[in-house]
């Protein structure tokens, strides 16, 4: 059993991407607790300029999935397929109980970076409180549409805005191992 000098380390080491959840929904204090940190995120210039859609309602949450599998590029959809052992009638969400859309300032060169911040922190916190995540990164097919300022606008994402991805947060159904940490990555110069 692995030891950490802090419970902030072990949550950083111990953080896996889930993909299964029970249909149990987050309380609604471990969402406040949640989004607070993505809020107090580091951001370049201190522009904050990031945007979070909190979506709940399992009725939008089944819509949003068979859009973007609609939208997606045959490689896309067959590596999703594949991964769900053929079957066609897959949770690209992983039937996780609650969705954040990030959006970020469109014209800005730092918005990737400021929401990748404000999502790391939603996924530490959301570790630390014993509730599971995912970022899903295809939910941006769902804003590729000829409807895409409308779907925007009924996300209340701001004028100026673009969606990103998704957060997809729960309580996990199953726990992956982790995977081997890649050789070569850290180059020491003293």
């Amino acid at each position: 059993m692995a030891t950490y000098p802090n419970e902030t380390v072990k949550s950083i080491i111990e953080r896996r991407s889930v993909r299964k959840y029970t249909s149990q929904q987050i309380t609604e204090q471990e969402l406040e607790c949640i989004i607070n940190c993505g809020l107090y995120a580091p951001s370049a210039r201190n522009t904050q300029n990031w945007h979070f859609t909190v979506i709940q309602n399992a009725d939008l949450i089944s819509w949003m999935n068979d859009k973007i599998k609609e939208n997606m590029p045959p490689e896309a959809a067959e590596f999703f397929r594949e991964r769900h052992g053929g079957n066609d009638d897959y949770s690209i969400f992983y039937s996780a109980p609650t969705l954040v859309l990030v959006s970020g300032e469109a014209d800005d060169a730092y918005t990737d970076s400021n929401c990748g911040y404000a999502t790391q922190n939603m996924c530490l916190a959301a570790q630390s409180l014993g509730v599971a995540s995912i970022v899903i990164g295809m939910a941006r097919f769902l804003f590729i549409t000829p409807e895409a300022d409308k779907y925007a606008k009924e996300f209340g994402v701001p004028d100026g805005y673009k969606p990103l991805y998704v957060v997809c947060f729960g309580y996990a159904d199953m726990l992956p191992e982790p995977p081997e940490r890649l050789d070569g990555k850290v180059n020491y110069i003293r």
